[in-house]
């Protein structure tokens, strides 16, 4: 079985980014404006990476906006999310 790809290309607003998933130390996820990177640890999966994964593109995309905001937002997001069953197919039960 192939190795899945642990970085791929993303437009935000129009930005290209680089969305990367890689062994982070005592964060879930990361943003870095000066790079247009953002990173995932590699170890995190079902709603924990769909929550991380939301609350990096908001700070890509609104670099200004309060923290509080990013977190209540990425939350309430991966929770619909999940409560609705966006899934990747790999992760789809039968």
């Amino acid at each position: 079985m192939p190795k899945p790809r642990t970085t791929r290309t993303v437009y935000i607003a129009g930005q290209r980014w680089k969305l990367r998933r890689a062994k982070l130390n005592r964060k879930y996820g990361d943003c870095d404006y000066a790079t247009r990177t953002i990173r995932i640890d590699e170890r995190i999966s079902g709603i924990e990476l769909l929550d991380t994964l939301i609350h990096e593109l908001v700070h890509a995309r609104w670099p200004d906006l309060h923290e509080q905001a990013v977190i209540e937002f990425s939350n309430i997001a991966a929770e619909v999310l999940d409560a609705e069953r966006f899934r990747r197919p790999e992760d789809q039960e039968e």
